[in-house]
């Protein structure tokens, strides 16, 4: 017995026109465009805010209790360093320092100067995780002499390789002069748009008034704890939050400071909010057109449909015809759209310095909102089929 195969009915009826096809394409591409730069800039602002924290070597970190959000700069003493070195379960605790005022940055080629921030360190600190940093701490060592965020803005004047930068003179940093001997990635934020990496002993020199008359590096922004091999992260960090009790110090773990960075841009702030209103209004948008689509789609097929009732098909089939335009409309959609929100991500992220990333479960996100988006809007545009009588359309 030859047994004849179904015809792809949902299949034909979206692709017979290809016209239609094509706006369908550019009409649900564009809603999966939207919801993916709305959905990148927001978790953008989130990465790239926490990125220099993702990027320390810590198990546990101390900051001022005051800073409730990174670039709200709040230091501490310095002795609070000497007291968590002493604590049970801390191998090492080593000083970070960042400045944010009077950092005015002069490129090698002159225009205006621009604010950047100063990352600084003990160069014999192993601090930060990232390899080119690591690579490079000898040269930190030597006197006014800086790293410079490869990803910094192009307004910073970076040369396009390593040996041009390295030539280069006259670049001044609070009006003094300083040499680049090198690059690292970092990124920028929302709030800074260049990062410049020195040790701190030059940090010392370049401002000198940072502690308000006393040592510069008797005040710190970031204490970085690492804890000795075996011991309970968790124990230690009660240890600390038990011996600074009191005082100006809070003590985080390092995922726990991340999410709580996370948390402040995301609920404290508009800025989360509104990027998840423009995911919604994506989302929304996409509902409109693809309904547009199969809605009209229906009605120009209203004769045929009407025929296959008169013959006795029930509606569950035309709610699994429907369903299935949807799921295809929802594929043909997405791909184009994920290819160009791809795009757009790399070049925004490499203008901009942000950290756009297409990760896989946003890009999975996107999909189950774009499945969604065009299964809603086929269960509204379905009701035309269910209602209508054959005997009224012949």
């Amino acid at each position: 017995m030859i047994r004849l195969s179904k015809t792809p009915l949902a299949f034909k009826n979206l692709t017979h026109n290809v016209r239609r096809l094509a706006v369908a394409v550019a009409g649900i591409g564009f809603a999966v465009v939207l919801m993916f730069m709305q959905m990148g800039f927001r978790n953008a602002l989130f990465y790239s805010t926490v990125k220099i924290v993702t990027d320390i070597d810590a198990d546990i970190l101390l900051i001022n209790r005051a800073q409730y959000a990174l670039p709200a700069r709040q230091s501490f003493d310095f002795k609070r360093i000497m007291q968590a070195r002493s604590c049970p379960g801390v191998a090492a605790v080593y000083p970070m320092y960042t400045e944010t005022v009077g950092t005015e940055w002069k490129p090698a080629s002159g225009g205006k100067p621009y604010s950047i921030r100063v990352i600084a360190f003990d160069p014999d600190d192993p601090v930060f995780l990232i390899p080119e940093v690591r690579a490079q701490t000898s040269v930190l060592r030597q006197p006014d002499t800086a790293l410079i965020d490869s990803r910094s803005k192009k307004q910073y004047g970076i040369p396009e390789t390593l040996k041009l930068l390295r030539e280069q003179t006259g670049a001044e940093l609070a009006n003094r002069a300083i040499h680049l001997a090198g690059t690292f990635p970092l990124g920028t934020d929302f709030a800074n748009d260049g990062n410049l990496m020195m040790g701190s002993a030059n940090l010392a020199k370049y401002f000198p008034m940072r502690a308000l008359g006393a040592d510069p590096l008797s005040t710190v922004d970031l204490g970085i704890v690492k804890v000795e091999k075996g011991t309970d992260v968790s124990a230690v960090q009660r240890n600390l939050n038990h011996r600074f009790e009191g005082t100006e110090l809070s003590v985080y773990l390092k995922s726990e400071l991340i999410d709580k960075e996370i948390g402040f841009w995301d609920h404290s702030t508009p800025i989360g909010y509104i990027f998840s209103v423009g995911t919604i209004m994506g989302f929304v948008v996409g509902v409109i057109i693809c309904y547009q689509i199969i809605y009209s789609d229906i009605a120009d097929h209203m004769p045929e449909f009407a025929t296959l009732k008169a013959m006795g098909y029930r509606n569950r089939f035309f709610i699994g015809l429907v369903l299935q335009m949807s799921f295809y409309l929802s594929i043909v959609g997405y791909i184009p759209g994920l290819l160009v929100s791809w795009a757009v991500y790399l070049a925004l992220a490499q203008g901009t310095g942000l950290l756009l990333e297409m990760k896989l479960a946003h890009a999975a996100l996107v999909f189950v909102l774009t499945l969604g988006m065009c299964t809603a809007s086929g269960c509204m545009a379905m009701r035309k089929i269910l209602n209508a009588d054959p005997a009224e359309l012949f």
